[in-house]
């Protein structure tokens, strides 16, 4: 296991923070995102061959998304995640190269939208 000038969890919570405010400003208040912790976890504290990794983040929207909203925004968590990473810990650095998204939406614009007179 590695050792870490600064820890893996503050690293993760720091990393979370930036990337949530980064996505709040280019694309809407809306959003918000979560790196998975398990996987960023253990794609740091275990014996990495290839220097590489893939992360996976849930993406919590109250619109929906479309699809090429989806793609800016999984391009712009790429590049400002390896961003981040190498201005917060330097010294143990490992790129992402995937990113696996998850997206959790509400319904509740359908609700806002729903008119009971065309349905009754």
């Amino acid at each position: 296991m590695k050792e870490y000038p600064i820890s893996i969890s503050k690293v993760y919570v720091l990393l979370n923070k930036v990337l949530n405010t980064l996505i709040r400003r280019n694309f809407g208040k809306h959003y918000s995102i979560r790196l998975n912790s398990l996987t960023f976890i253990s794609n740091r504290s275990n014996v990495n061959y290839f220097q590489t990794s893939s992360e996976k983040i849930t993406i919590k929207s109250l619109k929906p998304i479309h699809l090429n909203e989806l793609l800016l925004i999984k391009e712009f968590l790429l590049f400002n995640i390896n961003t981040a990473l190498l201005c917060i810990d330097n010294v143990y650095y490992i790129e992402v190269v995937e990113l696996d998204l998850k997206i959790a939406t509400t319904n509740n614009y359908l609700l806002n939208n729903f008119n009971k007179k065309d349905y009754i």
